[in-house]
């Protein structure tokens, strides 16, 4: 039982954007229904797949075919305690992602067709096991955001869509040299194998002095996609131009493509290197960190405040992956899996949060036909459920107790502490920085005098409440018990953290 199943659930939504596509008639309600559809039959999949899933078991619900034999190709795709939280993710945000994107209007047929894709190729860049296969997936998913921002994006969408293309596809072909360089000195792709040889020692000793760069190479392509200073300039005109559900896609869930990249391929091949610049890592996404959080001080746009300030906490996770080559874990702390946990409870709990936020933002648009914080105020008192949901979600990334964000910060900051204290007091400021910014935006909206232009804005309906419910649910119920998700993956990260650290 569940032998395929994998599979099944990454082309499910492809069958639907073919369904789409080769449909006749442009009846806008089925072409929504069907792009639907395509994507809760992947997410109810998902889900029994979770339900079955066994953390100490390993790797579960594997798929391993020949493919391409000649150059050690496989179609390898798995389940483990590092991409399950990550596949349920895609599942849960897929139909919500779906259903706001009921305001689209016109070209309904292109649109629909290319977020099914897009499901498919994220779903796929995270099960996937070998590289060759992994790589498509990984481009794939830049073809339909690239479009999807082009077409439905904002005034400025043909830049930004051009500047998240150029710099995600240089950094792409960076890290395919790269690979095809391992490969060549290692005779396979295969993520497992990999990690196996540079557990024994091997891959250092093959690569000889092209190690670092090699390293760098692989590197680069992640460090583009999460992304991290200096290579983040793409992200806000992207995030702020593209359309909310792309938006939702880009913060929500693509940022973790690069920070998936790290755990699953630079950390367990490249540990030496990881250990060697430990501290220059560090400085890279401690900056990242700051710079999200006090830029986004200055903003006025409320999605380009959002937008930094995924940049702020997408840099968290990779605080907490930087810290483990700085130092050896204190005596009787495995402080390399606390701040790994939280690194991995921190992409599940902050794409569910921030693509609530973006969801929200655009309510708020289409409601009073502005993004500009500084022209709203007093909504508290005319808009009590958009409060309710808008301050919840804030909350939770401002790292309030019994909150999803809470949880995942704890772990990183906790973990990385042991690791890197000094790095880990300057991250502080950050995090300050961030309490700030976010409670700006909830005073700058909610209190005060309500504008006289204001005050006949309709509430947040019931039914888009519901549509995002999921989302709420899970806020509290990661900052709750957080045990219950953090189980998935513990005894991965153990056996993980203790493997690289030899």
């Amino acid at each position: 039982m569940g032998y395929a199943m994998i599979t099944t659930i990454t082309f499910i939504p492809l069958l639907a954007a073919l369904v789409i596509v080769l449909s006749p008639g442009r009846n806008r309600r089925q072409i929504m229904l069907t792009a639907l559809i395509g994507s809760l039959l992947s997410s109810v999949l998902t889900l029994s797949l979770a339900l079955r899933f066994v953390s100490s078991k390993g790797l579960q619900f594997v798929e391993k075919q020949e493919w391409i034999p000649s150059i050690g190709v496989d179609y390898f795709v798995g389940l483990d305690g590092l991409n399950l939280l990550l596949v349920l993710m895609v599942a849960i945000l897929s139909p919500i992602i779906v259903l706001a994107s009921r305001g689209i209007e016109g070209k309904e047929k292109p649109y629909f067709s290319l977020l099914s894709v897009q499901f498919t190729a994220l779903y796929g860049a995270f099960t996937a096991l070998n590289f060759f296969h992994w790589f498509i997936f990984w481009e794939a998913a830049l073809v339909p955001a690239f479009f999807l921002i082009k077409l439905y994006g904002g005034p400025k969408c043909h830049k930004a869509a051009l500047n998240f293309f150029i710099f995600t596809i240089l950094g792409s072909v960076a890290m395919l040299l790269g690979m095809l360089f391992l490969y060549l000195h290692t005779g396979t792709f295969d993520f497992i194998e990999l990690r196996r040889l540079a557990i024994e020692g091997i891959i250092p000793g093959k690569l000889g002095g092209f190690y670092t760069a090699i390293f760098v190479a692989v590197m680069l392509g992640l460090w583009v996609k999460v992304p991290l200073f200096p290579l983040h300039s793409w992200q806000a005109p992207a995030y702020a131009e593209a359309p909310v559900p792309v938006s939702m896609i880009l913060a929500g869930v693509m940022s973790k493509m690069g920070v998936y990249g790290f755990l699953r391929l630079v950390l367990p091949v490249f540990p030496e290197a990881m250990h060697t610049y430990a501290d220059t890592l560090l400085a890279f996404a401690l900056i990242t960190l700051l710079w999200g959080a006090f830029i986004a001080l200055r903003q006025r746009d409320l999605k380009r405040v959002l937008a930094y300030s995924s940049l702020n906490h997408v840099a968290y996770c990779m605080f907490g992956i930087f810290a483990l080559g700085a130092a050896a874990s204190p005596e009787g702390m495995n402080a390399p899996a606390i701040a790994i946990q939280g690194a991995i409870l921190q992409m599940f709990a902050h794409g569910i949060g921030i693509s609530g936020l973006f969801f929200v933002a655009a309510k708020l648009e289409i409601l009073a036909g502005s993004r500009d914080i500084h022209e709203f105020g007093g909504l508290g008192s005319v808009m009590p459920r958009y409060v309710f949901v808008f301050g919840l979600l804030v909350f939770s990334s401002l790292g309030l107790p019994f909150l999803a964000g809470f949880a995942a910060e704890i772990l990183i900051f906790t973990g990385a502490f042991a690791l890197a204290p000094w790095h880990t007091g300057l991250a502080l400021l950050g995090l300050l920085a961030t309490a700030v910014f976010l409670l700006n935006i909830l005073q700058r909206l909610f209190t005060g005098p309500v504008h006289p232009s204001r005050s006949g804005l309709a509430d947040i309906s019931y039914r888009e409440v519901f549509y995002i419910s999921p989302l709420l649910v899970l806020t509290v119920w990661i900052g709750v018990a957080p045990d219950a998700w953090l189980a998935f993956s513990a005894p991965f990260v153990e056996s993980f953290t203790l493997l690289i650290s030899r």
